[in-house]
């Protein structure tokens, strides 16, 4: 009788704490988002898939691989770029005459990595 009695006890300590355990609320947290930064994501979404359109052209692709830079890396990196990074890198292909620069370009994201490299940012060449 007293195994039966100590059961209904426990059994409804447990319901009591659950009970208890249920009341408790945690405040959520949410933020406003305002039209201009889901602007400025939209438009950092397009400008990294203009970008990446670009690395699959055929002669981009060509001039990456004689300077050593796999096409996959290059994509990561351009994935990774932080808005800031993003919007340099399209205001220099905005500014390239129509037809001509695209090797310039590409050699400045180049450069680019490779700076980034260099001060440990990234691990794109393993070799320098």
């Amino acid at each position: 009788m007293k195994s039966i009695a100590m059961k209904n006890r426990v059994f409804w300590y447990a319901v009591i704490a659950m009970f208890m355990a249920g009341s408790f609320q945690v405040p959520a947290v949410a933020d406003v988002v305002s039209t201009d930064q889901i602007l400025m994501e939209s438009q950092a979404d397009a400008k990294r898939a203009e970008l990446g359109s670009l690395l699959q052209r055929a002669d981009v692709q060509q001039q990456l691989m004689n300077l050593g830079v796999d096409i996959t890396d290059a994509q990561q990196r351009i994935d990774g770029m932080t808005d800031s990074e993003l919007a340099s890198a399209y205001d220099q292909l905005e500014l390239l005459p129509a037809g001509e620069g695209a090797v310039g370009f590409v050699l400045g994201v180049l450069l680019i990595f490779i700076l980034l490299d260099l001060a440990g940012v990234t691990n794109i060449f393993p070799g320098i």
